[in-house]
């Protein structure tokens, strides 16, 4: 009996050993200091972001403020991370959307296995979907994106296929369609324009002096004179701050981006 009893429970710490540990979350999916949210939508936006955490043991969650803790919205979102306690497991995987209103700032700070899953490309599709939104100060609609695309790159992330650019991308694929067209098109009309070039027997002259007589025309005086000039000068616009991978103030690797809405 004891030798069956020993068995069990050797297959027991087996299994155990074998199966996934989930992440444990120290901290809410959404901290809304800054009150963006009614109560109702950020009640389903926690059990969004709650339902991810669970599903794939990775940190996705929102924090806001109404003026921000740091000196820029990079250093701000690392640190509210780090020090914060966010991220799940070991490796504290996650992804944090910062959103403040003084000054109108937002970013996107990953960690661990987060850098990987939401890589450059992964961060610029989110971003290009969240950004829109927070511009109209429409921020339930902005957060509910967010939770949208990251459960998307979570997806593929776990299917062995972290997001890239060039198989998921829609400009990517537009312009391998209009490749496909307008090749095609170039090399017709090439072809055509060389046709045309050998049917032509005219020559275009290309100076005066072939057709004045010549001796028929003096020039006494001759003056250039400047008359006016205008300059014009476009402000070049200033496009959002893209960190990259970088090291927090605590030490830790993170990526990342953001900057005005």
């Amino acid at each position: 009996m004891k030798k069956i009893i020993t068995a069990l429970m050797l297959t027991l710490m087996c299994v155990m050993l074998i199966m996934p540990v989930s992440a444990e979350f120290v901290n809410p999916a959404v901290t809304d200091n800054a009150g963006y949210l009614t109560e109702s939508q950020k009640a389903e936006l926690e059990a969004k972001l709650e339902k991810l955490r669970e599903t794939y043991n990775f940190d996705v969650a929102v924090y806001t403020e109404a003026e921000m803790s740091g000196d820029d919205p990079c250093s701000t979102a690392d640190d509210l991370f780090d020090y914060r306690g966010y991220g799940g497991g070991e490796g504290k995987d996650g992804i944090m959307l910062y959103v403040s209103t003084e000054p109108r700032k937002y970013w996107f700070t990953t960690h661990g296995s987060g850098e990987e899953y939401f890589n450059e490309n992964g961060l610029e599709y989110i971003e290009s979907n969240v950004l829109p939104h927070l511009k109209e100060d429409d921020y339930n609609s902005a957060f509910e994106v967010y939770a949208k695309y990251s459960e998307e790159l979570l997806e593929m992330a776990a299917q062995g296929t972290p997001y890239n650019e060039k198989h998921r991308s829609g400009m990517y694929i537009f312009c391998v369609i209009a490749g496909a067209l307008i090749i095609p098109l170039v090399i017709a009309s090439a072809a055509t324009s060389s046709k045309l070039k050998k049917m032509k027997t005219a020559r275009k002259k290309n100076h005066a002096q072939n057709y004045i007589k010549p001796g028929s025309f003096k020039v006494d005086f001759s003056q250039d004179i400047f008359l006016y000039s205008a300059v014009s000068r476009t402000k070049r616009a200033e496009s959002d701050s893209d960190s990259g991978s970088h090291t927090s103030s605590s030490g830790e690797s993170h990526g990342g981006c953001g900057g005005d809405y």
